[in-house]
């Protein structure tokens, strides 16, 4: 085999075992973020309910613990919950997708004669590497939302009890090529009532059962409130541990057993990558395919590569340094990805 198809193997070598390592460091992430402590920054950042309890009621009174699944629920029930005549629609089997986090939590309700009433809501919570699939997240997430909804009732037919029905927040935190322009940014889609004729009084947990929160940030904005902050040092590809415990610990949070082992996963996946791309020749493929044009697969595979780096939210010039591509065609690319 030649020179040039012994490198095109270390490349292809090299994206294998990275894309491993990118598994393994979104499922760390995916860990981490379902750690309580972090699940009531999250809830109390982006969820209205939530926004006026403190932390420590979050974590220790209206998340459920025991409700907390990671990467176990299907986005899709397989359900066919629809009774009737044939030509009602019905739920089609759909491919086996899953919530990154689903859990459930209560919040409490407006002031009663007694006590405040516990109102419970589903929770699902999404790491987004890339801002750009190719569709719009806000879609995405209100159809996860939907699901969630959907899956509350066990069948539907002329006696079903929609008064069970409980309110769905999917929550979706965009850690990954997002623009400059779009970082430090949080938004709510969410249902809405407006009066056409009259004014009918409604009670708002009756009709806001579907809600999606896009939270979108980046490394090279500074984060606007400590919550960014938190997320940018948890998913930040360019700290260690130790800067990372540091950063957590200013901010704020309790650095128990559980936070201290999700951060060195994280860490230690993350040294993982960068290894595998270093010792298995990806820099030298890389550097001599941009420099010396070789073929169009070659080439092709090197765009590629570097466009998951970006989409995953690694640095243009970390990416230069560790693959050996010019840092001016980095930036080109990366500048393509936000104009798409």
């Amino acid at each position: 085999m030649t020179l040039k198809g012994e490198k095109m193997d270390s490349i292809t070598t090299t994206i294998l075992a990275t894309e491993d390592g990118k598994a393994k460091y979104d499922d760390a992430l995916k860990s981490l973020l379902s750690n309580r402590q972090i699940l009531s920054w999250i809830l109390k950042s982006t969820v209205p309910e939530f926004m006026d309890c403190t932390l420590e009621d979050i974590e220790q009174k209206y998340i459920e613990p025991d409700s907390i699944s990671v990467s176990q629920v299907f986005v899709g029930q397989n359900l066919t919950n629809i009774e009737g005549t044939s030509n009602e629609d019905k739920t089609l089997n759909e491919g086996n997708v899953y919530f990154d986090i689903v859990f459930k939590a209560v919040y409490p309700g407006n002031e009663g004669s007694g006590e405040r009433k516990l109102i419970p809501v589903f929770i699902n919570i999404e790491a987004q590497n890339s801002y750009y699939p190719g569709y719009p997240i806000e879609k995405r997430a209100i159809y996860y939302a939907s699901r969630k909804l959907n899956s509350q009732l066990r069948s539907i037919n002329p006696n079903t009890d929609y008064g069970i029905l409980q309110k769905v927040y999917s929550i979706w935190l965009c850690i990954g090529n997002v623009p400059n322009k779009d970082a430090n940014t949080i938004t709510l889609y969410t249902v809405q009532k407006h009066d056409i004729l009259g004014i009918k009084e409604t009670d708002p947990d009756n009709y806001r059962l579907i809600n999606a929160v896009v939270v979108r940030m980046n490394d090279n904005v500074d984060p606007a409130t400590d919550f960014l902050k938190l997320l940018q040092t948890l998913c930040s590809n360019l700290l260690g541990k130790a800067e990372k415990l540091k950063e957590l610990n200013e901010i704020g949070l309790r650095l128990d057993h559980d936070l201290e082992g999700g951060i060195n996963r994280m860490c230690n996946v993350s040294d993982y990558i960068w290894e595998k791309a270093a010792t298995e020749g990806m820099a030298q493929g890389m550097a001599q395919g941009m420099a010396q044009g070789l073929e169009k697969g070659t080439a092709d595979t090197i765009r590629r590569i570097v466009t998951s780096m970006l989409q995953r939210g690694d640095q243009p010039d970390a990416i230069s340094e560790v693959t050996g591509c010019p840092l001016e065609e980095v930036k080109k690319i990366a500048a393509e990805l936000q104009d798409s």
